[in-house]
């Protein structure tokens, strides 16, 4: 009786706005071909039909949002579990009493933590200028975005988080968040997020949340970023983070360890279009650590780049390119090149793996859009795996 009562004043106060306002309408459609054969030799022709759109009034108090998609495929029949999805759809209600934003419905949300999809309501309240609040609750979405809520049972979440902003040249979180089902509790954090740039040309940021569940640090993250010029900077970064797995995903059955990252980069602008960026990463796990390199030249159009790998999580020499040029007002031809040679273990050979991929995007019109792309892959399973997809892009 509850949900239905609310449910009602939802409509009612939609019906309310849309009567006596202007309607703003946009959005996407797009149809994607993909072609191809399975491991029994059987073709597959299959259809992905993909859909949002905005509806709000003019003033952008009420909103309307959803992210949609349909599968199709030609060689076979599916059922509607594997045929729908929704990534989002909600109803967004805006300065409600002048103070009060509220959403309900599946949305994505970070309350400054991961959290990811919710089925559920969230609300902000900006309780002063500088001040605001955050309250939620709700199911986390099943990941593959099926037409399907969880039950209350399987998977809760609440939360809250208090917002301060332009305090000491800094805006602060503090949150809470608790995740369960009926027979246990997930997570139980309480934290603290901190953005400061009182220093001159220097960034700091903090994330220290606590699980009050297990009684340990469930992320830890101090950063800064600090400029030396217009074409040069550096960062440092510390991080600490506990496993974080949904409830009740297949990732259950596994034991991830927790693991600790130092990392520190720089960057660097080269000419006026073209910049180096260079990283390096030291993962230190129970059982091991393991670097990592990164190097890569880049302008406006894409770029190139080196990544070296060793230690706990195996060897691995790696090449990417990435690339887009316009031929013409309306025609863009692009291009991705991914080579690895890598190796789980000294023990091992090492393996060599290619994927590529070639794409040709033409603009019909402003709102009309095709594109057609081939990708093909060679690794240590498939001597040759190949592909073309189409897409039809059009927007209001």
């Amino acid at each position: 009786m509850k949900k239905t009562c609310i449910s009602a004043v939802f409509v009612l106060y939609l019906c309310a706005g849309l009567s006596t306002a202007q309607v703003v309408f946009h959005g996407q459609a797009k149809n994607s071909l993909y072609s191809y054969e399975s491991e029994s030799e059987q073709s597959h022709t299959r259809l992905y039909q993909y859909a949002s759109f905005n509806l709000a009034m003019a003033d952008g108090r009420i909103q309307l949002s959803s992210s949609l998609r349909a599968l199709s495929d030609l060689n076979e029949t599916l059922d509607s579990d594997n045929r729908f999805r929704a990534y989002a759809l909600h109803l967004r209600l805006r300065r409600l009493l002048g103070r009060i934003d509220l959403t309900a419905g599946r949305q994505f949300l970070h309350p400054g933590t991961v959290l990811g999809a919710l089925d559920g309501v969230h609300g902000r309240i900006a309780v002063f200028k500088s001040m605001a609040l955050q309250l939620y609750a709700g199911t986390e979405s099943h990941f593959s975005r099926r037409f399907k809520i969880y039950e209350t049972s399987d998977s809760f979440v609440t939360g809250a988080t208090l917002e301060l902003r332009r305090l000491l040249a800094s805006s602060i979180q503090l949150l809470w968040l608790q995740k369960r089902n009926e027979n246990e509790t997930f997570w139980h954090l309480a934290g603290l997020n901190l953005d400061n740039d009182l220093l001159p040309e220097t960034r700091l940021r903090v994330q220290a949340h606590y699980n009050l569940e297990s009684e340990q640090i469930h992320r830890l993250l101090v950063s800064t970023r600090h400029s030396l010029s217009d074409r040069l900077a550096f960062n440092l970064e510390y991080k600490q983070q506990q496993p974080q797995v949904y409830a009740n995903s297949y990732y259950t059955i596994f034991s991830p360890d927790a693991y600790r990252q130092v990392r520190a980069g720089g960057y660097f602008n080269v000419l006026s279009d073209y910049n180096i960026n260079a990283v390096y990463q030291r993962v230190l796990f129970d059982g091991g650590e393991a670097d990592r390199v990164l190097v890569s030249l880049a302008n406006a159009n894409g770029g190139i780049g080196l990544l070296y790998e060793s230690g706990f999580a195996g060897d691995q020499l790696g090449l990417m390119f990435d690339y887009a040029y316009n031929l013409g007002s309306k025609l863009t031809a692009s291009i991705n090149l991914d080579y690895s040679k890598y190796r789980t273990e000294e023990i091992y050979e090492y393996e060599n793996q290619l994927a590529n991929a070639a794409r040709l995007t033409y603009h019909l019109s402003r709102r009309w859009r095709i594109d057609v792309e081939y990708q093909w892959l060679t690794n240590r399973y498939v001597e040759s795996d190949s592909r073309l997809l189409n897409h039809i892009s059009y927007r209001w």
